[in-house]
């Protein structure tokens, strides 16, 4: 199975820079300090950023949780011997994506 850092990295990036996109207030507060209108109704708004996991949670829940065909593929090349393994290759995709999530914190 290979991890695509790169998307990865973008949704990371995505985030980030909306995160960088909201406004804070000179206490540091990222809360909304204006009063609600006294004849509206009581209502909640999300930030950018939640929006987007909760389109991204929507689009992982209709996604297949397995790839059939890869899982074939990997079988048959397993059965046959025709697997081969590059330690180098795992070493550094592993490494990548340990950089994508330090980069996150």
């Amino acid at each position: 199975m290979e991890i695509d850092n790169n998307r990865i990295a973008s949704l990371v990036t995505q985030l980030n820079a909306q995160d960088a996109s909201v406004a804070k207030p000179e206490n540091g507060s990222t809360r909304d300090t204006a009063a609600p209108a006294a004849t509206s109704p009581d209502r909640a708004s999300f930030t950018a950023t939640a929006r987007q996991l909760q389109e991204l949670a929507a689009a992982i829940e209709q996604a297949p949780a397995v790839d059939s065909r890869r899982v074939e593929t990997v079988r048959t090349a397993v059965e046959n011997g025709s697997f081969a393994v590059d330690p180098t290759r795992i070493a550094e995709k592993m490494m990548s994506l340990e950089q994508a999530l330090t980069d996150t914190r």
